[in-house]
């Protein structure tokens, strides 16, 4: 897994991760979620591999070896730099695979609010688009921005924002752990709440999830600008979505702007993050599948 750090159109040096292959059918754009990082998600992006897929990813502002600090923070440029970054690490892999080679993107959680508005603007550019996991509140961003906007202080900005994630955790008290609501594979929650670069190791500001709305609320009214296929994903047992009721919420969103092309899949029993799950396998399945479906051949 080769990284390369690059310094971005507002200054700030990013960490990206890449995992090549030679003649790719296609490349995987990886946007991973809150108060984790990119080398998570190592085990994903070898099987992308196992099907000629190339993939790169980065590390968010504020995240992994992103991050300048111990909560994460946007930093120079608010949220859109949140984009920027995204299509600068898809240039860059440009650069590499060429023109025709088809690129597919896939965020999680926190990454796939900021794929939602990369596709607003940048769809065009895209074969197709994978969501996993998408948080209720990506459904009600401006309501969530007005109420963010409180804490639109140097003190209030800094504030760490742990506890939010924390709640999800409430439908499965009492809990062996405070992020039970991940998966229900042990070993994967204990390698979460031991990495330093997750969770409450490492958690969200106010700041940060302010300047990440005030870019989702203006997406949100301009979904009709998605030219792309879609893929969205859930467990039934995923608390930050709404038990997955966000999904169909999303996709009817969409369906009324205009985007025809979504698929949508519910895993039964399954939490948060589902490539980490006890149904791992089928869920990478079910992804690989559906993008070999939308390569041209």
């Amino acid at each position: 897994m080769p990284t390369e750090t690059f310094t971005d159109v507002h200054g700030v040096s990013v960490l990206s991760r890449w995992w090549p292959i030679e003649s790719p059918r296609a490349v995987v754009l990886l946007s991973h979620g809150a108060s984790e990082h990119s080398g998570r998600y190592d085990d994903f992006a070898r099987s992308l591999n196992a099907s000629q897929f190339y993939v790169a990813a980065l590390d968010h502002r504020g995240h992994g070896g992103t991050a300048d600090g111990p909560t994460a923070v946007v930093g120079a440029g608010g949220g859109q730099a949140l984009i920027d970054d995204l299509d600068e690490l898809h240039h860059r892999v440009r650069g590499v695979v060429g023109e025709d080679v088809p690129v597919f993107l896939f965020g999680h959680s926190l990454g796939a609010i900021i794929a939602l508005v990369y596709l607003v603007q940048h769809s065009s550019a895209l074969a197709g688009a994978v969501l996993m996991g998408v948080p209720a509140a990506v459904n009600e961003a401006s309501d969530t921005a007005a109420l963010l906007a409180g804490f639109d202080t140097p003190d209030g900005r800094a504030l760490p924002a742990g506890e939010l994630l924390r709640s999800f955790n409430d439908p499965f008290e009492p809990a062996r752990t405070p992020f039970d609501w991940l998966t229900r594979d042990e070993a994967a929650v204990d390698a979460y709440l031991a990495d330093p670069q997750c969770g409450d190791n490492h958690p969200l500001t106010y700041g940060f999830l302010l300047d990440l709305f005030l870019i989702a609320a203006p997406a949100n009214d301009a979904l009709a600008k998605v030219s792309c296929p879609l893929l969205l994903l859930s467990g039934d047992r995923d608390s930050s979505s709404a038990m997955g009721a966000s999904l169909g919420l999303l996709r009817n969103r969409l369906n009324e702007a205009g985007v025809a092309d979504v698929d949508e899949k519910l895993y039964p029993g399954a939490r948060h993050e589902l490539l980490n799950e006890l149904n791992r396998d089928d869920v990478v399945a079910d992804v690989t599948n559906w993008i070999l479906r939308h390569v041209t051949p």
